[in-house]
């Protein structure tokens, strides 16, 4: 069903949906990463299409095969009313997700051969035996709407493949779904996958489609001096770990690891510097007693992070790196909330970092429900996470830089 899961749309669900466009609200479309905006003779093709799918539409049987309505209709139309986003498609009373397998373990229990490959199913039903999903081979229709990422046409006409194999991208389709919201959508496919992932044991992830897709990239050739360091090894597992995970979440919480790795050194090399202000053959037991407690103060985990960035960051050195990029400087100088302000003294752009960095660590460490507090949700929350984790590498690769011991 599968390939063809798209043909079994309800033709009453269909005329609703066809009937309910319009072309008012649009300014631009997006047609394979490139943001096309709408003038009057664009819009006025736009709005006809509408026009002609919902008349098409509206005299279809309930026999008769929607697909026959197509020819009228084109990237524009796909992109502007059948797309959600960079992953999933709806019409009428249908739905689809792009996915793929999380894991070899996977891909060969879902793919069969080497370079021609068979593609299995997962075929889920109700208790009354209702077909209400399907876990494999993508749709036509999801293909002809993404289908401009996956292809690069030149000059001449020639077209070439952005992947080789864009087989092994599946997808998830709902089916009989018209009343459902967008939000129920993403749940009742989070809660198959994970069904499918405990009973089969088979995992999958959201794949989303990227304009990137489409650069012919690079094959230069780079020279570099490298001079061992002599960085610790455990720190440097979790820095590896954090430049190679695939999610951003994990990413980040790998990075502050590294930082968090010396927080007890710092605040011991804290306390030692206190402690040698200390008369020790004429003991002043106050001063004693307030290193003691500027210890204690210390060893709360928003206190030891900033004693690890007062120790390992250059605070000039960073910000020639914010000046290095002006999206860093957009990013973390012009946010609406926990902004890094560099015109202010050093010891206070250290305070503005610890809190950005917490701030986002317990957002996404942390899950308590019922609370005012930001929590930083998986896959909705994805694009905030992404743009911290250049902020964090930075700072982890400056920490193992300066904090290790040799």
């Amino acid at each position: 069903m599968s390939l063809y899961g798209h043909t079994n749309i309800n033709i009453e669900a269909l005329k609703r949906w066809a009937n309910s466009l319009s072309v008012d609200e649009i300014s631009q479309v997006d047609i394979g990463g490139y943001l096309i905006e709408l003038r009057e003779d664009t819009r006025e093709i736009l709005k006809l299409q509408t026009q002609g799918f919902a008349d098409l539409a509206n005299a279809l049987k309930e026999e008769d095969d929607w697909r026959n309505c197509e020819y009228i209709i084109s990237q524009m139309f796909y992109n502007a009313f059948v797309r959600i986003d960079n992953s999933s498609i709806r019409i009428a009373d249908f739905y689809e997700c792009l996915i793929v397998a999380s894991n070899m373990k996977t891909y060969k229990k879902i793919f069969k051969g080497f370079d021609y490959i068979d593609t299995g199913a997962i075929h889920i039903r109700d208790n009354k035996g209702n077909a209400i999903a399907t876990i494999g081979t993508k749709s036509d229709l999801i293909w002809t709407t993404f289908y401009e990422y996956f292809i690069n046409e030149d000059d001449n006409g020639s077209i070439n493949h952005t992947y080789s194999n864009h087989e092994q991208y599946l997808s998830i389709q709902l089916f009989n779904v018209e009343g459902c919201s967008l939000s129920e959508l993403t749940t009742t496919v989070n809660e198959i996958l994970l069904r499918v992932s405990m009973e089969y044991e088979m995992d999958f992830k959201i794949f989303e489609v990227d304009s990137m897709f489409k650069e012919s990239g690079e094959c230069s050739i780079r020279n570099m001096q490298f001079i061992p360091t002599g960085f610790e090894q455990i720190p440097m597992l979790y820095l590896t770990n954090a430049i190679n995970s695939v999610d951003e979440r994990l990413s980040y919480l790998s990075y502050y690891q590294v930082i968090e790795y010396f927080f007890v050194r710092t605040q011991n090399y804290h306390f030692l510097d206190n402690l040698s202000t200390i008369d020790m053959q004429n003991v002043n037991h106050n001063e004693l007693r307030k290193v003691l407690v500027g210890y204690k103060k210390v060893s709360y985990e928003r206190a030891a992070l900033r004693l690890v960035f007062l120790r390992a960051i250059d605070i000039t050195k960073f910000k020639n790196w914010l000046y290095s990029n002006s999206e860093y400087q957009d990013i973390y100088c012009n946010s609406e909330e926990l902004k890094i302000d560099i015109s202010r003294v050093d010891s206070k752009v250290i305070d503005q970092l610890v809190e950005r960095v917490y701030s986002y660590r317990c957002s996404i460490a942390h899950s308590k429900g019922d609370v005012e507090e930001y929590i930083a949700i998986p896959s909705l929350s994805n694009e905030k996470i992404v743009n911290e984790l250049p902020l964090l590498k930075y700072l982890a690769f400056e920490v193992i830089s300066n904090c290790s011991e040799k």
